[in-house]
């Protein structure tokens, strides 16, 4: 059975229990800590939501929004958040966002976790979500680690397999990008964007990218997205 017959919600569900805590929840501390350095009440873009449209630990008053591949995510986020229905949308394609009523300004803040190791051209889906940050504002991208010196293609390969074909599937396929600090660091983003660095997990399982936008793309219109 491939990943996309496994049963979908199967790595949500652990993600908050051991030893799956151990990677994400050092991640979500990490993100919740750039969002914090934005205005009190930041638009923030959760793309690739999956069941997680908001960020726990990020500004109280950060206006969220989602929007997933998969139809069955964002039917589960409008159902476990009411109030925010509006603020998810299911993507077009794989390389589009969706661009209409509440998504039709820029963000402060564009954040896409776990989700770039999954694409075959993450060059393209990276300028895409970069495209969407208003000038001032950030693109935050996770990703595992696959550097020389991390340990985690070897508990993929073994603990994490394991779990997967118990459920019947195989993980060997699902991540075609695989990035390390420089490959990351490397990434184009596009004009306008200036790199603010990689940070490595305390466990070296992960990576958070940033970048910042200091000027609109070339015939671009990103704004300040209170306008």
């Amino acid at each position: 059975m491939s990943e996309a017959r496994a049963p979908y919600f199967a790595n949500h569900q652990r993600r908050n229990r051991l030893p799956w805590s151990l990677y994400h929840g050092e991640l979500d501390w990490r993100i919740a800590r750039v969002l914090r350095r934005h205005r009190p009440a930041p638009r923030v873009l959760i793309v690739g939501c999956g069941l997680d449209p908001v960020v726990e630990g990020g500004p109280p008053r950060a206006l969220y929004h989602g929007c997933d591949i998969d139809a069955r995510a964002i039917e589960q986020c409008r159902a476990r958040y009411p109030a925010m229905a509006e603020r998810l949308e299911v993507c077009p394609g794989p390389l589009e966002l969706p661009s209409s009523g509440a998504f039709s300004r820029p963000f402060d803040v564009v954040v896409a976790k776990e989700v770039i190791e999954h694409l075959d051209e993450p060059e393209s889906w990276a300028r895409i979500l970069a495209g969407r940050v208003a000038v001032g504002g950030q693109l935050v991208l996770s990703t595992p680690n696959y550097g020389r010196f991390s340990t985690l293609p070897l508990i993929e390969r073994t603990v994490l397999e394991w779990v997967a074909r118990r459920d019947g599937y195989s993980r060997r396929h699902i991540h075609p990008s695989r990035f390390d600090c420089r490959r990351l660091a490397e990434l184009p983003v596009g004009h306008g964007m200036i790199s603010l660095g990689v940070d490595r997990a305390f466990t070296g399982w992960t990576l958070l990218g940033r970048w910042l936008r200091v000027y609109p793309p070339p015939g671009g219109n990103v704004s300040d997205p209170g306008v």
